[in-house]
């Protein structure tokens, strides 16, 4: 039997079609008691810290969010990883502090157009403003989200050779303007702070870059209020052989995904097939 499986990140949906038992387990991909190459493991551990990761960045954070990378001034840079994470953990409370103080800010500013929109109603600068100070206060009272990848750098010469410095990737919430947020990072000479941009780059581009090798780090560090993607499966609704077709002659096809996932643009589909248990894998990224 074969699983349809959807998860969906924002607006991101990947569509899974792999075989199972008539009890819903999985089909074993390799003969029993055989494991897989030290070089596979660590492969298939990369692929899956990065779909993890890219799921989890799309279920949270849109285009009104943003991308920021903190770094440190080279003199006052921590010398070890604890402090590193201590100093960007302060930040992220700095933050939330300030997005409280934003929000009563412009719930006074709107309580006050308010009121002169009502004696201009058809003043179009007023109903702008209306409408501009609302799409912010919404945004501030959305719960502050951010998820980290710390890295570092060991100094091979100069007057800090044998020192190391630090540097972050950041996905944090929008609501403050991004000057804000790099005034408020006041320890490194570059902080550049972006809007997330998956519409541009793509959905994935940004997070599989945190998830490169982490040289014996954590991979990433987030909120616990992050949202988990939605997921759901059809079991029985498409036939081995309805797949097998698929991987042979729709890899590429653009027009068979997007009329069978009305809504969403195809981005690619890529397949395997396993030599143990005779089925094809098939993968969607729409």
């Amino acid at each position: 039997m074969i699983r349809e499986k959807q998860t969906r990140s924002g607006p991101m949906l990947e569509i899974d079609f792999f075989p199972i038992f008539e009890n819903g387990n999985k089909m074993p991909t390799r003969a029993p008691k055989t494991k897989p190459s030290t070089a596979a493991q660590i492969k298939y551990n990369q692929l899956m810290a990065e779909k993890k990761f890219i799921r989890l960045i799309n279920a949270n954070f849109d285009n009104t969010d943003y991308f920021m990378h903190p770094t440190y001034d080279s003199e006052c840079a921590p010398q070890d990883e604890a402090s590193a994470r201590r100093d960007i953990s302060n930040y992220m409370r700095r933050v939330k502090t300030k997005r409280k103080a934003l929000l009563k800010e412009l719930e006074a500013d709107y309580a006050d157009v308010v009121s002169s929109l009502k004696l201009r109603p058809n003043n179009k600068f007023l109903i702008s403003s209306v409408k501009k100070l609302e799409a912010k206060i919404s945004k501030l009272k959305q719960p502050f989200k951010y998820a980290y990848r710390i890295e570092k750098q060991i100094y091979k010469t100069g007057k800090h050779a044998g020192r190391c410095n630090w540097h972050f990737h950041v996905f944090l919430t929008g609501g403050i303007d991004a000057e804000t947020h790099e005034e408020m990072w006041p320890k490194g000479l570059r902080t550049n702070c972006c809007r997330y941009q998956p519409e541009k780059f793509g959905p994935e581009a940004a997070p599989r870059y945190m998830c490169k090798d982490p040289n014996g780090l954590k991979r990433f560090s987030c909120s616990r209020n992050l949202v988990k993607p939605l997921q759901k499966s059809k079991d029985g609704k498409i036939s081995k052989g309805a797949v097998s077709k698929i991987a042979k002659y729709r890899i590429d096809d653009k027009s068979f995904w997007e009329k069978k996932y009305k809504g969403y643009t195809f981005v690619r589909c890529y397949t395997r097939f396993n030599e143990y248990n005779g089925h094809w894998y098939v993968s969607v990224v729409m």
